[in-house]
């Protein structure tokens, strides 16, 4: 088995997906918190009020817009095919612990 190909992120793109991680973590904290969260969206924003429904959206609105910010940096633009999926399984995984 070879060794994986590392990759070199930039600060700005490491902030990026740190910032999409938070924004992930966020949303899927107040989705559970939902009373009638079981995984469908639609069901649990019946009975909602107009707050709870525009932070919902408002953290909608901040992860797409952190996963944008990681998808459309200048970063990927050299890379294709397996080096591709490769750098963004890596990205992903950006501040795990190292492994033992």
């Amino acid at each position: 088995m070879g060794k994986q190909k590392t990759f070199e992120f930039t600060d700005q793109l490491k902030s990026a997906q740190r910032a999409l991680a938070s924004a992930r973590h966020e949303r899927q904290a107040f989705l559970a918190s939902l009373p009638r969260w079981d995984g469908n969206l639609a069901a649990a924003k019946q009975g909602l009020d107009d707050e709870q429904l525009a932070q919902s959206a408002r953290l909608a609105e901040a992860e797409r817009q952190a996963a944008h910010a990681v998808w459309a940096d200048p970063y990927w633009k050299p890379l294709a095919g397996e080096d591709l999926v490769a750098a963004r399984q890596q990205l992903g995984h950006i501040d795990d612990a190292p492994a033992a």
